[in-house]
């Protein structure tokens, strides 16, 4: 089970690191296309300066590297050596908790503000509406944050309660 675990975290984190260094990459050799449907602007759009590109692939780098700090936290979870060790796992997966929120906190400005930074060379009738907050499958690690945060105060109190009960023995 620990393997399908971090097989599921590894898979995750390629699907988004592969996904978003393609669609730079693309760019980067003058294929708007896949840039444009990603974060709805004109299909038929120039390429974007060089400077939005790449302020583009600097977003994208916190986001992923917050992604890669809750799996890591997820994985030091899978390699303790006592299970009943709940404080060491709650710190973790508050640690991991926080991570996920800020990996869904990035992305969602990601997905704000690319659109704004990638169409600034358009006249304004061609650029696209903002969506400031867009709902979409990354929504999972939002939850995922909010419900390991609960799991981590419960793993605290149980690590208290064990800790007192442990004086009575």
């Amino acid at each position: 089970m620990t393997l399908v675990a971090r097989l599921a975290m590894l898979i995750t984190l390629v699907y988004f690191t592969f996904g978003w260094a393609l669609l730079w990459i693309f760019a980067f050799l003058g294929e708007a296309e896949m840039l444009a449907d990603t974060f709805d602007l004109p299909l038929d759009m120039a390429v974007p300066p060089a400077m939005a590109i790449c302020f583009g692939m600097a977003m994208m780098w916190p986001a992923l590297i917050s992604l890669g700090l809750g799996f890591w936290e997820l994985d030091r979870i899978l390699m303790l050596r006592d299970p009943q060790d709940f404080a060491r796992m709650g710190a973790h997966l508050r640690r991991c908790a926080y991570a996920f929120f800020g990996f869904w906190v990035l992305n969602a400005m990601n997905v704000a503000l690319q659109p704004v930074v990638l169409s600034a060379h358009l006249p304004p009738e061609l650029r696209p509406e903002v969506t400031y907050i867009d709902i979409d499958i990354d929504v999972v690690f939002l939850a995922l944050a909010a419900v390991f945060m609960a799991i981590s105060r419960s793993l605290k109190q149980a690590q208290d309660i064990a800790d007192e009960n442990s004086q009575f023995l």
